[in-house]
């Protein structure tokens, strides 16, 4: 599941027949299966906002769950009293980020995101765009989206899905506390292995000259 390379980030990059062993593997997500009883155990505690508070909504993939979700969770439950957290769905993400993305599947996310103090409240599958009516049935008062972002573009005038929300001046880009992102633990992955098969080359180079050099000495003899 981690064998990361950053072929796979582009959707449109056929698989040649030879390859598919190959990339079939940058391509399984996790099988982690999700009881209804596992679902109430992380939910334990949680409870409708009250008349009165303020509800804010923040969305996205929270792929491996990392201290950079935990810091941009932790600012927005400060801008209310109630924080609801969309969490994407595994198509929707796989459709914007590629092949093997996302690492953790939608139950194992919601989990993850469950487990954070800071959130109240989970969106399963949330979609793309937020719509008059989503607001509405979730009383949000306040929609926020974090700078260091890498679902979807961005926020920016060419990407729509946020426009009911900035029509309805309830749309606030929040400045991200933290820098860290799933790209820095997929190059982390990267450098290690890069480093280990670098160490196999040169031990396996040491072994193949030591025996060159010793067979050559037996024939001279």
């Amino acid at each position: 599941m981690l064998l990361m390379n950053k072929d796979h980030h582009c959707n449109s990059s056929p698989v040649v027949s030879g390859e598919a062993d190959k990339k079939s593997l940058l391509c399984e997500q996790s099988k982690f299966l999700t009881t209804s009883r596992m679902l109430r155990l992380f939910s334990a505690g949680m409870k409708s906002p009250k008349h009165g508070q303020k509800i804010v909504y923040i969305d996205g993939a929270w792929d491996m769950f990392h201290c950079g979700h935990i810091k941009i969770l932790e600012a927005a439950k400060k801008r209310g009293d109630f924080l609801i957290v969309g969490i994407h769905g595994d198509a929707l993400v796989n459709r914007e980020r590629g092949c093997n993305l996302p690492l953790m599947n939608l139950h194992e996310r919601v989990l993850s995101v469950l487990g954070c103090r800071f959130v109240d409240d989970v969106l399963i599958d949330a979609p793309s765009q937020i719509s008059p009516q989503m607001i509405k049935s979730l009383q949000i008062d306040e929609v926020v989206h974090g700078t260091n972002d890498e679902d979807f573009g961005g926020c920016d005038d060419n990407n729509d899905r946020y426009k009911y929300a900035k029509a309805a001046n309830i749309f606030v880009q929040l400045k991200s506390p933290s820098k860290f992102s799933l790209s820095r633990i997929i190059d982390r992955i990267q450098a290690h292995s890069r480093q280990f098969q670098a160490k196999i080359a040169k031990k396996k180079k040491a072994e193949e000259d030591f025996y060159k050099h010793k067979y050559s000495e037996a024939e001279n003899e």
